[in-house]
């Protein structure tokens, strides 16, 4: 069984979601889920907090993508902090072209 722990803080217009723990095809569904329902608000921008990000698969990718292309149509902005880890996928995998990476 793979852990996830998601936690949202900061102002609605600007939230952080903290996300620890692997990313895989059983928990990928519930990043995406958190990431959507955080940006349906239509926040000015969205910070996704990644430091603790153990392990991230093919699905997690996608999870990030989803939220990328639902910020990019309501022009908000969406940032990543990702772990060393998570930076090495995103960056082999070419999608920390399309995120704004911190």
């Amino acid at each position: 069984m793979t852990d996830l722990v998601l936690r949202q803080s900061g102002r609605p217009d600007a939230p952080t979601i903290h996300v620890a723990g692997e990313i895989d095809g059983a928990t990928a569904p519930m990043l995406e889920q958190a990431l959507l329902k955080a940006l349906s608000a239509s926040p000015r921008q969205l910070r996704i907090d990644g430091s603790e990000v153990t392990f991230c698969d093919s699905r997690g990718l996608a999870a990030l993508i989803a939220a990328w292309r639902y910020a990019a149509t309501t022009n908000t902005a969406l940032s990543l902090h990702p772990s060393p880890r998570l930076r090495r996928v995103l960056t082999l995998s070419g999608v920390d072209t399309l995120l704004d990476l911190a």
